[in-house]
């Protein structure tokens, strides 16, 4: 760093502000004291090394003052006035506290920059929080201008983890989206993917619903192109008259394990199981591995209907 900073510390050889001991440390003979134990990135803000350029704004009567060296991470605190950088390990190259002291009473006391931040780590202008990057943010660890909250990345996002720009709610991909989770563009809800859905979990483009997959469907779980109302639900590979609202399955078929769940259910469940619409032997076998000879056992003999 081209600018000389400062290290103020008591006669006790303590830091007036964090009591943390120098004394074995000071430069001695004409050389400089040891470098102090490197701190990681993680711990830096606690338990990193301060030094500042106005050492007149820490200076107590007995007080030695000392031009430091820095090395590892450092960075502004934006912490205000006082000019202080924050880094992860330092030493005490000479005390300087003769050749400044006369000049005290003619130093000068820093003023706010017109684009400083508040907060710590940021880098940009005028922001607020910590760790951001950029211009204009409220928040933490934001990329970009203007955003408000914390882990955006574009500009004028406004929530949590939105990547792109416009974003309004938690998690959106893309540009203009309101609403969670969005991957698109100017989406209105939540788990949407695709452009200019209005609603829950479509895939595609200009829908209005829920769980739509296509384009410019009004309505729920079509799929296609230019439907309306709700879909009426597929079974067993044909079409039946039933919305998926209005489907009503056994309730051992609630349970991941069907075949243990098979063996405990009910004769009752097992003959709603049969009349479910357009039943089939072998698509049912192929997704539960339930045979019709399951079925056999089971019930002792099968109803007209299912055989």
């Amino acid at each position: 760093m081209d600018e000389k900073y400062y290290k103020v510390i008591g006669a006790d050889g303590k830091s007036p502000t964090t009591r943390f001991d120098y004394s074995d440390y000071l430069p001695e003979n004409a050389a400089p004291g040891k470098w102090l134990p490197e701190i990681p990135d993680s711990r830096l803000l606690a338990d990193g090394y301060y030094a500042s350029k106005y050492w007149n704004m820490w200076y107590a009567e007995g007080a030695r003052i000392y031009e430091v060296e820095m090395r590892g991470v450092c960075r502004g605190t934006g912490a205000g006035v006082e000019k202080q950088v924050c880094c992860a390990q330092i030493r005490l190259i000479m005390d300087v506290t003769d050749a400044l002291l006369p000049a005290l009473p003619d130093c000068e006391f820093p003023q706010p920059e017109v684009s400083a931040n508040t907060g710590v780590l940021n880098t940009g202008s005028r922001n607020t929080g910590s760790c951001n990057t950029g211009d204009f943010n409220t928040g933490n660890r934001n990329t970009g201008s203007l955003n408000s909250g914390d882990f955006n990345t574009g500009d004028r996002n406004s929530g949590m983890d939105n990547v792109g720009d416009g974003n309004f709610g938690t998690g959106n991909v893309g540009c203009e989206n309101i609403g969670h989770s969005n991957t698109g563009n100017r989406n209105k809800g939540s788990y949407n993917s695709g452009s200019h859905n209005a609603g829950f979990a479509n895939s595609g483009s200009f829908n209005i619903g829920n769980r739509n997959s296509g384009n410019w469907n009004i309505g729920n779980r079509h799929c296609g192109c230019f439907n309306t109302g709700e879909a009426c639900a597929f079974m067993f590979d044909k079409p039946t008259n039933l919305k998926f609202s209005e489907i009503r399955l056994p309730k051992w078929l609630n349970f991941p394990n069907p075949r243990e769940a098979f063996e405990a259910a009910t004769r009752g469940e097992i003959e709603q199981t049969l009349a479910l619409p357009n039943f089939d032997f072998q698509i049912f076998e192929k997704i539960t591995s339930i045979s019709k000879s399951d079925f056999v056992r089971k019930l002792g003999s099968l109803p007209n209907s299912a055989t």
